[in-house]
């Protein structure tokens, strides 16, 4: 199977999913190809808004294994769930890469799962992210930004802001997870424990990376939680609590600062 092609202006009914003849929405994309390990396929999404109102993407985008999913440029293809639901949701996902895009308007409400995770969900998955701006998305529990469960993903060139959970992590909400940060700024993030990010027994690892400017009752730009992470080359400024941690907040943790 080849690769498909998906555009604002393409037809979900007369499209070929080829790049001169592209199909309307990713759901439609995902319902069509027939990936595996051998036959990894590529959704390439052209530059614009999709969303409910636009495009009838309808959210979350669920992924599967052995998808990759490449905008046009992470300020040029917008997935803009419009508050319907998360924006995306990776469940024991396999080989998946998802760059040159922005993830906005989730809305993570209901029971759980389902309140977790506004922009993104991944649950035992350990996607690639690139050149990603993940801002603007809400949960009503843990993980404003990306809620992590036993997931390892990679962010490159990723943007984490103004993402709020009213609970653990506005930006992001790490359970068990480790994942690798590498040029990542986390800015003017919101949540009740843990502004920028809430880390429980995750040990992660933190590369050039900025969190500043986040928000919390406890622990404005770090909560640690048994965890131990490794932070190289990270600053953590101008981040505000009601309470206490201002930059980090530790129970029995034992980050390394380098």
């Amino acid at each position: 199977t080849d690769d498909v092609w998906v555009s604002p202006l393409g037809s979900d009914y007369t499209g070929l999913a080829t790049q001169n003849n592209p199909i309307k929405t990713i759901k439609y994309a995902l319902e069509i190809i027939a990936p595996s390990e051998d036959n990894i396929i590529t959704i390439h999404l052209d530059e614009g808004t999709y969303s409910p109102s636009l495009t009838g993407e309808t959210f979350s985008i669920n992924m599967i294994s052995n998808v990759n999913l490449i905008g046009a440029g992470q300020e040029l293809t917008i997935l803009d769930a419009e508050q319907t639901d998360r924006v995306i949701t990776l469940d024991y996902c396999e080989n998946n890469i998802i760059s040159d895009l922005t993830i906005t308007g989730g809305q993570a409400v209901g029971d759980y799962p389902d309140n977790r995770g506004g922009g993104m969900y991944l649950y035992g998955s350990n996607p690639i992210l690139t050149n990603v701006i993940i801002s603007d998305n809400m949960a009503y529990d843990d993980g404003g930004g990306m809620y992590l469960y036993f997931s390892n993903p990679t962010l490159n060139n990723v943007t984490i802001s103004n993402n709020t959970a009213y609970d653990y992590g506005g930006g992001m909400n790490l359970y068990s997870s480790h994942p690798t940060l590498t040029n990542v700024t986390i800015s003017n993030n919101t949540g009740d424990y843990g502004g920028g990010m809430l880390l429980l027994f995750s040990n992660p690892t933190l590369n050039n990376v900025t969190i500043s400017n986040n928000t919390a009752n406890w622990g404005g730009g770090m909560y640690l939680w048994d965890s131990h992470p490794t932070l190289n080359n990270v600053t953590i400024s101008n981040n505000t609590v009601e309470y206490s941690g201002g930059g980090m907040y530790l129970r029995n943790s034992n980050p390394t600062l380098t």
